[in-house]
Order: structure tokens, then C-alpha cells, then sequence
């Protein structure tokens, strides 16, 4: 019986973060928000020129053909590939980069959520907790900023894996379960983002 409570408890507690997601991204929806400054621009084009260099070329370019008047341009070298082929993922189901764009990053405020709460209900195993401490993380001005001023998102997205990497750490030293891979993947994957 106690199990089902918790469980149920965690379902709401996904849904309120979902929620809170839906609700910080609120902003994306207005047309007069600009996504195209700072970085916004070059990662928007740079998720549209590698989709059409894969369709060209038939494979994952390092260096999209069709930029700098055909000579190509290596954007796909200095920043990760996984928030550019998850814009382009989800470009196939919208078909319009603005919209993938802006659903990618609410996708990623909602995981950061989700990540953190997962990390900070096995460390203090308590929800209410946990879940004040992910919306608190969901919330923090840099996180915001990050989305709403600066464009960054490879810095954006980084923030959704850093609790994995504290999950896999406190797991590592701390519990039991040495699944250190949890640590080592959630760290490889925050580099190349």
C-alpha cells in the first residue's frame, strides 16, 4: 500500500514539474520573443544545414557543404552534435525549426527537473524535498537566463545532465550499487552537448 502512495506521489510530483516547465516556457510562445540573438540564430541554422547536408550527402556532417557560399562551414566541430540532431528529430515530426527549436528546449527545462529530481530523492529521500529543490534548479536566474537571453544551449542543455553526473557520483561513493557508469555516461554526454 505504501508503495502505491509513493508511486502515485512521484507521478504527481512529474506532472507539477511538467507543469512548471509548461509554465516557464510560457514566454516562447509570444512572437515578439527573439530567439535570435546571441546564439539563438546559429543553432537554428546550424540544425537546418545539417539536415540538408544528410539529405545531400547522406551522412552526419562535420562540415556542412552548403554554408559559406558552398565552401561549407565547420560549426558541427566546435559545438555537440545532441541538441543539433534533437532539433532536427523533432523538425521531422513538426516540420518547422522555430517550433523544434522551442520544444527542445522546454523538453530539456522539464528533464533538468525530472534529473534533479531523481538525484535529490535518493539523496534525502524525501520528496516534497525533492521536488521544492528541482523546481528551485528549474528556476534559477542563470538557468533562464541561459534560455531566455544568451541562447546557449549547449550550456542550456548541460544543465539537464549535471544531476546525473551527481546521482552516479553520490551512487558511486556513497550506496551500495557501485553503478558508476551512470557518472561516467551522464558526464560523456554533458561534454558533448
Amino acid at each position: 500500500m505504501k508503495e502505491k502512495i509513493l508511486k502515485n506521489r512521484k507521478i504527481i510530483d512529474y506532472l507539477i514539474l511538467i507543469i512548471v516547465g509548461c509554465i516557464l516556457c510560457i514566454p516562447l510562445l509570444n512572437s515578439n520573443t527573439d530567439i535570435y540573438s546571441d546564439d539563438g540564430i546559429q543553432h537554428i541554422a546550424r540544425a537546418f544545414g545539417t539536415l540538408s547536408s544528410i539529405k545531400q550527402n547522406g551522412m552526419f556532417p562535420n562540415v556542412i557543404s552548403s554554408f559559406a557560399n558552398n565552401f561549407g562551414y565547420s560549426w558541427n566541430l566546435f559545438y555537440g552534435p545532441i541538441s543539433t540532431y534533437s532539433i532536427i528529430l523533432i523538425n521531422l515530426i513538426c516540420n518547422n525549426f522555430l517550433i523544434s527549436y522551442k520544444l527542445f528546449v522546454l523538453i530539456a527545462l522539464i528533464l533538468s527537473g525530472v534529473f534533479m529530481y531523481k538525484f535529490m530523492n535518493s539523496y534525502v529521500e524525501n520528496t516534497n524535498a525533492a521536488l521544492l529543490a528541482s523546481i528551485l534548479y528549474m528556476t534559477f536566474p542563470y538557468h533562464l537566463t541561459d534560455l531566455y537571453i544568451r541562447n546557449a544551449l549547449g550550456e542550456y542543455i548541460s544543465f539537464m545532465f549535471i544531476p546525473l553526473v551527481f546521482h552516479g557520483l553520490y551512487n558511486l561513493f556513497y550506496t551500495s550499487d557501485k553503478n558508476y557508469y551512470l557518472a561516467i555516461r551522464s558526464y560523456w554526454v554533458n561534454i558533448n552537448t
